[in-house]
């Protein structure tokens, strides 16, 4: 009896092992499903800047202007060094507004200094384009006020120089992180003094960016701002 059960047990294995179909596996030897791997999608505009997050910059700029009487037939220039002190806020990604404290000294074919002296203020707005790429740029306008005169003048002299102004111009900044370096060309149009100077007395090669009735100019910055 015992030798009979001993002779089954090859016939049950071998039974067992028809019973399984080709391929077939146990639960227990399944492979376990793979993970879900996450997919992410960058985006190929962003250029890795969020300009949102530092909205505030301060920027200081120099350059020069170069300014000549409307009614000059000569056409001579009055040359200006200037240096610029620029506070600026972003209120979307592609419009800034910008408060320009500007000052400069008359400098002279011969690289002297002149007797004039310049200062103004500008409010102006910025568009921006392509404002995620560290390669960006933008047009600007602005209205403000521009006072010249002798740079040893007085201030009640300084306040009936005071003339209105308006700006606008094209720039280009290359921007690392809150670091970035930038370079403008503004064009400029200037109203008659808050006094009036009367100057049709004056032969037309007589008057200057003092004196002229009406100004019209360019000017080129270079400079640097730190975004915050």
């Amino acid at each position: 009896m015992r030798s009979a059960l001993i002779g089954l047990v090859p016939l049950f294995a071998s039974a067992t092992a028809f019973a399984q179909a080709p391929g077939e596996t146990t639960p227990e030897d399944a492979p376990a499903p793979p993970s879900a791997v996450p997919v992410i999608v960058s985006d190929p505009c962003s250029g890795g800047i969020n300009v949102m997050r530092h909205r505030f910059a301060v920027g200081l700029n120099i350059g020069g202007m170069s300014l000549t009487v409307a009614d000059d037939v000569a056409q001579n220039e009055t040359q200006f060094r200037t240096a610029e002190l620029s506070i600026r806020y972003r209120a979307t990604p592609h419009f800034e507004l910008e408060l320009l404290l500007s000052g400069g000294r008359e400098v002279l074919e011969d690289g002297e200094d002149g007797n004039l002296a310049m200062g103004g203020g500008t409010l102006a707005a910025r568009y921006r384009f392509r404002v995620n790429r560290p390669w960006n740029w933008w047009l600007m306008g602005g209205l403000g006020g521009t006072v010249i005169e002798r740079h040893d003048s007085t201030e009640e002299a300084r306040d009936n120089a005071m003339r209105s102004h308006v700006a606008f111009g094209v720039g280009v900044e290359r921007r690392f992180r809150r670091l970035a370096i930038h370079a403008e060309l503004r064009g400029v149009a200037m109203g008659p003094r808050s006094d009036d100077m009367e100057v049709s007395t004056l032969p037309a090669i007589a008057q200057d960016a003092r004196t002229g009735r009406d100004l019209s100019g360019a000017q080129f910055n270079l400079g640097a701002s730190f975004y915050f």
